[in-house]
């Protein structure tokens, strides 16, 4: 202690040292308190609703069902794009005309029928009827055309399946 009355200059510098280390301190507590405060009123705002739940636990489940159901999103994705390949060949395009194949009979109970798919792949089936018989025919389509010439029936049956003109207007 006979060194601090010794030197009366170290007094005044120890002192405004200790000063200046108090202030410094003074402002750190201030910022910290007003950070520990934003992060209170984060929690708060976190936690509410949770009345004495885990929010660990909780948000631990809120990842896990959004694993799930992106995995569930990706299997149905998948269903999807087989069903969308089956339906590519689904025969859902149908042209149907009917007509008099014979003059001495009537009421249009003759008919042309056309099937096919999203490529025009399908069939025309053809039924005449006669007075004493019925004949049938079948003919195959590759890409919306046959291998056997059409008859003038068969190509506007073709043409409304084609045309989709026989696709029903789902939700009018």
């Amino acid at each position: 202690m006979e060194w601090l009355t010794a030197n009366p200059v170290v007094v005044p510098v120890i002192g405004g040292i200790f000063c200046i280390v108090a202030i410094g301190l003074g402002v750190q507590n201030a910022r910290l308190s007003k950070r520990y405060r934003r992060l209170e009123s984060l929690w708060e705002e976190l936690s509410q609703g949770v009345e004495g739940g885990n929010l660990e636990l909780m948000l631990r489940q809120q990842l896990a069902m959004g694993t799930q159901l992106q995995n569930d999103i990706e299997g149905i994705e998948k269903r999807l794009k087989v069903a969308e390949a089956k339906l590519v060949q689904s025969k859902r395009y149908v042209g149907l005309v009917r007509y008099d194949a014979f003059n001495d009979v009537g009421g249009g109970q003759s008919f042309s029928l056309a099937v096919c798919d999203e490529n025009g792949d399908g069939a025309i089936v053809t039924s005449q009827v006669g007075r004493m018989d019925c004949r049938v025919f079948g003919k195959s389509l590759r890409a919306g055309r046959s291998d056997v010439s059409l008859t003038a029936e068969e190509e506007q049956a073709l043409e409304e399946a084609v045309a989709g003109r026989s696709r029903p207007k789902i939700g009018l």
